[in-house]
């Protein structure tokens, strides 16, 4: 990163809750969280199905984001989210607690051994 001045992006649609120790996604797994600067996920792929998603950053590049990325900000349609919501909220709590609950059993089992 320092050598070339750049961001570290990582995309985690696909290992959200799964890849990882505690389900933190590859920059966990490779133990390089520190050098990540951005991190990008849905709520709809490796969780179930669900709408959304969501960008973790520092302050400032999230800010630039809200400033610079607004043709993407506004190309979903919010009366459709609105409308699944209660379903979406929902289902995103039973699949982290199923994760939760899943890791712990693991855990568990592994001390046992």
């Amino acid at each position: 990163r320092s050598k070339y001045d750049a961001l570290v992006f990582v995309d985690e649609c696909h290992s959200t809750g799964f890849f990882g120790p505690t389900g933190r996604g590859t920059p966990e797994y490779f133990g390089v969280e520190e050098r990540v600067d951005i991190v990008n996920s849905t709520l709809g792929k490796a969780l179930g199905g669900a709408t959304g998603g969501y960008t973790s950053a520092s302050a400032s590049i999230i800010s630039t984001l809200r400033n610079k990325a607004r043709p993407y900000l506004f190309s979903n349609s919010v009366l459709l989210l609105l409308l699944r919501l209660p379903i979406i909220i929902i289902t995103i709590i039973i699949i982290i607690t199923i994760i939760i609950s899943y890791r712990t059993t693991c855990a568990t089992l592994l001390r046992i051994r």
